[in-house]
């Protein structure tokens, strides 16, 4: 998995504080943000032929294998990225150095800084009468 040294202390903290196991029908799927994006990634990837979904099923089945051995903490989206991220380096698509940069630069980045443009505004109908009531 790729090191990522930006996530912030609170976010560690609150992932590991929080039982990300897949859900029980009636629970939330997702607990935490980062868990529907991992999950909307892997299915865009998948969804753009980078791979059949039996291969990545087979290597997230290896990665939650894995992390049991391991005494991971139960961590199912975890899992979920481990397993996207060992499907795409086996295949060519994926380069974890790339990846930690452009984190870097997206966090790096100032909220809203690409965003200079002036929104226009609707131009007020036209008023003949300049607010006067028509006396007609």
């Amino acid at each position: 998995m790729a090191n990522c040294e930006i996530i912030s202390e609170e976010t560690i903290k609150d992932i590991h504080s929080t039982d990300a196991r897949a859900s029980r029908a009636g629970e939330e799927a997702f607990r935490l943000p980062w868990e529907l994006r991992s999950f909307a990634l892997g299915v865009a990837y998948y969804e753009s032929d980078h791979f059949p979904w039996n291969d990545f099923q087979s290597q997230l089945i290896t990665a939650i294998n894995e992390a049991d051995e391991d005494n991971k903490p139960e961590h199912y989206y975890a899992r979920w990225v481990e397993a996207l991220e060992s499907l795409l380096k086996e295949r060519g698509g994926f380069d974890p150095a790339e990846l930690d940069r452009r984190t870097k630069e997206i966090l790096d980045t100032p909220r809203d800084s690409t965003h200079s443009h002036e929104h226009p505004h609707p131009a007020p109908e036209d008023d003949h009468n300049h607010g006067q009531a028509d006396h007609h």
